[in-house]
């Protein structure tokens, strides 16, 4: 019998969450589930606790924590009182994989602490990646954790550059993006849409925030400088295509005249699974083709024009570490203004346009980021622009 697997998942009642523990209740024999993460969801982490029966659960919501630890469960259940606590614990334990899909800014803590615990991070926050760079990614390999992302993009990616030994091999690597559910229409159509129809994607099922990043098509610059960090390749070598079916989601141009794509239907489930299981095949059937008698494969750079952030994601894409975390966390605070009702959804990216022509901000991107600290000083740099808003 193996042993089984210790899993930890950071953002457990999130859709990539829900998403992988679907999967490990198909095999309990293979996983044990021994740490829940989550932000206030209180109907959902119950039933998590219930069905999995954790060692550990973290609630960061007081009230919700609270009513979670007045209930008898099966078993003892460690339910922890603060961040600290969870801190404590992720210093004594070992997991063999954490799933990371804590969304926003509010998940790079969590990345960091998580690299000393666990053999493999599985990251679906972008923020961490893209705002810890290869600090946390040297960090990482000092502790012996692999990173992984599951992103279907990168994973994908991924599956193509395992069989490319050089990068210089490489023309151009295109990241796929749906273009949103505003594609093709006229400005005044969705400049105030409402918060129902900006996170109406048309072909994934996603959290409120990474939607609203896709119809704007700033998560597609958040990929680039994921694929940059994450394998090294140039960044003048990553382009964006405009794919509205979403079932290609890498493409790979090879010096040698051919070109690899690599495509999967529109759910998590499949690079969740294969990183879970390491490739292994356990039963799953492949749906691609079914229903898809007639189907078309759609590519476009010219839509790009009809997104305002392509020249200022460009812009950013060639300042480096600084002006990434600023991206980041400027777009995460004005998302969150938008899904608050405080702006209307065209002030998102106008905001952004308006920020980064500050000299203050212009002339704090090009700061070199040399460690955790800098970090933090750039995101309190970022937070005194944002009050002057």
């Amino acid at each position: 019998m193996p042993i089984k697997k210790k899993i930890g998942i950071l953002g457990s009642t999130g859709s990539v969450g829900k998403t992988t523990l679907d999967l490990i209740s198909e095999f309990p024999k293979l996983f044990s589930v021994d740490l829940l993460v989550c932000n206030n969801q209180y109907d959902k982490i119950l039933y998590q606790v219930k069905k999995f029966l954790p060692n550990f659960v973290y609630i960061q919501d007081e009230i919700k924590r609270n009513k979670i630890k007045a209930i008898k469960f099966s078993k003892k259940i460690i339910i922890l009182d603060n961040y600290q606590d969870l801190k404590k614990i992720l210093k004594k334990k070992k997991f063999d994989k954490i799933i990371h899909a804590i969304s926003s800014f509010e998940g790079l803590k969590y990345a960091f602490n998580s690299l000393t615990i666990t053999k493999e991070l599985l990251i679906a926050n972008k923020e961490s990646i893209i705002c810890g760079g290869k600090i946390l990614l040297n960090k990482a390999k000092q502790n012996n954790c692999k990173i992984t992302s599951i992103d279907s993009e990168h994973y994908c990616l991924s599956r193509s550059l395992n069989n490319c030994d050089n990068l210089n091999k490489i023309e151009t690597v295109y990241l796929t993006a749906s273009g949103g559910p505003f594609l093709g229409l006229k400005r005044h159509f969705f400049a105030k849409a409402s918060i129902k129809k900006v996170t109406n994607h048309p072909n994934w099922s996603m959290g409120n925030k990474i939607s609203v990043d896709s119809a704007t098509l700033v998560n597609k610059f958040f990929e680039i400088i994921e694929a940059h960090l994450l394998f090294g390749i140039p960044l003048d070598k990553i382009k964006i295509k405009i794919h509205k079916q979403s079932l290609v989601h890498s493409a790979v141009v090879f010096k040698n005249g051919l070109v690899e794509l690599i495509m999967h239907d529109t759910i998590m489930t499949i690079p969740i699974r294969n990183s879970l299981f390491e490739e292994q095949f356990y039963g799953q059937k492949n749906n691609f083709f079914r229903g898809k008698s007639l189907f078309s494969l759609d590519f476009s750079e010219k839509d790009l024009n009809q997104f305002d952030i392509v020249k200022l994601g460009n812009k950013i894409l060639k300042k480096g570490h600084a002006s990434w975390i600023l991206f980041n966390f400027f777009n995460d605070m004005l998302v969150k203004k938008f899904l608050n009702k405080e702006i209307f959804f065209y002030e998102i990216v106008n905001y952004l346009i308006k920020i980064f022509n500050k000299k203050s901000v212009l002339s704090y991107c090009s700061k070199k980021i040399h460690n955790q600290m800098d970090i933090k000083k750039t995101i309190i740099f970022g937070e005194k622009v944002m009050n002057k808003i």
